[in-house]
């Protein structure tokens, strides 16, 4: 059995690591191709803005062999760049990880070449020009989710603005650590905000997961602890179960659309009951709702907060079929079990789809217990274990010991009627 769980848990962990790495590669694979985008878009306004200025000014850069070579060569390369992006590159980890190293390496020696043929054309290239090209190689980083390719290009650029101001003769070394330390800080800054962007989408991701059926303050405490309150374990919880009486003669006479709206707004107000009392909304079935206190947050008052839902639930119920009756349509009751036992509570199900779930004979029986109110005409009933942890501040009559399918024993109950001193 513990060879069984430990596949299983491997397995899933597999599966997570799989649909992570391809978001990554995903995510990449549309970084690149802004980049791609980028560097043609930066090509062709210098090349226009070179020939403007030239226009106007009547003025023409040296002719020079080499310097019309590595142009072409890198329009090429910018040009091919774009097509394989956009035509020819799958989502993949591994081309992810290395070929915008490629990218990175391609574009520094363009920029570094086009400041050598400068100098033997005799030209005296800009620092601003220098340093402001580099700081778009960095730039390009933005796109890119890996912090290997920010610190590669930072660290290139830095070397490179070095180097070039050994060959031009500039011979201030304030100036060269002034520059360098500008690139750096720049580089710095990306990672952080790359990091941080990423960091803060997985945190989206696991709150909107965790508040499908978890209130905010709950979601809270979760995070805080890493998710390990998440984990398997076995506690003594209280859960309630409850069920729309004859939903289904009453959904007959219903459009679809009618009975889905229906549903929308009576799940609605419930479940904000369920989590304003810290409950943990665990499940929709059909017309019934199955909600738990005392996991993943441990509660020592969670069959009184449980209680205090179902009475609070009964209340709504009562406003919305006084605004049904307004509009002509006939009401609805519910049935509320409320039951306290052991359960074991923790993440269920592959990669795909996962929930937090709780299983055990406690949940049976409060399902039980719910069908229950039908036979003895009331709408909410607790088992004498839910009563004894949280009936002192409610008022209810015990009404006997009844048998349910599936156990030998008689369950005691309690009818439920309200807050103890409330009219």
């Amino acid at each position: 059995m513990a060879k069984e769980k430990s596949v299983t848990v491997t397995q899933i962990r597999l599966e997570q690591s799989h649909a992570e790495d391809l978001v990554l590669a995903q995510s990449a694979l549309i970084g690149e191709r802004a980049v791609a985008w980028a560097r043609l878009a930066m090509l062709l306004l210098i090349g226009a803005a070179t020939a403007v200025v030239a226009r106007l000014t009547n003025t023409e850069l040296p002719a020079s062999l080499s310097r019309q070579l590595l142009v072409l060569t890198y329009f090429t390369f910018t040009a091919v760049t774009v097509w394989v992006v956009h035509r020819k590159m799958k989502p993949s980890l591994k081309h992810a990880t290395w070929i915008p190293f490629s990218f990175i390496f391609v574009d520094a020696g363009f920029f570094v070449g086009q400041t050598y043929i400068a100098k033997t054309l005799g030209e005296t290239p800009h620092p601003e020009i220098v340093v402001a090209t580099f700081a778009l190689l960095i730039s390009f980083s933005v796109a890119r989710a890996r912090m290997l390719h920010v610190v590669t290009s930072t660290l290139l650029s830095m070397v490179a603005v070095a180097a070039i101001a050994y060959w031009q003769g500039w011979a201030d070394p304030v100036w060269t650590m002034f520059s360098c330390s500008c690139l750096f800080a720049l580089g710095m800054l990306i990672a952080f905000t790359n990091r941080r962007t990423r960091t803060m989408f997985e945190e989206i991701r696991r709150r909107e997961n965790l508040s499908r059926f978890l209130p905010r303050q709950v979601v809270d405490r979760v995070l805080a602890s890493g998710g390990d309150s998440l984990q398997p374990v076995q506690r003594e919880v209280t859960v309630l179960f409850s069920d729309i009486r004859s939903f289904t003669t009453m959904s007959e006479n219903m459009p679809p659309k009618a009975v889905l709206e229906f549903l929308d707004v009576y799940f609605g107000h419930m479940g904000q009951i369920v989590r304003g009392h810290e409950g943990m909304l665990n499940k929709f079935l059909g017309d019934g709702l199955l909600a738990v206190w005392g996991v993943p947050d441990h509660q020592t008052d969670h069959a009184e907060r449980a209680i205090k839902a179902a009475i609070d639930m009964r209340t709504k119920m009562v406003e919305l079929n006084a605004d049904r009756e307004k509009a002509g349509i006939a009401g609805f009751k519910i049935g509320i079990g409320v039951h306290t036992g052991v359960v074991a509570a923790g993440m269920l199900g592959g990669a795909d789809q996962r929930e937090y779930t709780v299983i055990g004979d406690a949940v049976n029986l409060a399902s039980r217990i719910e069908g229950l109110t039908k036979q003895l005409g009331t709408d909410i009933l607790a088992s004498q274990s839910a009563w004894q942890a949280g009936g002192q501040r409610f008022t209810g009559d015990r009404v006997g010991e009844e048998h349910v399918k599936g156990r030998g024993e008689a369950v005691v109950v309690y009818a439920v009627r309200g807050y103890a001193g409330a009219p």
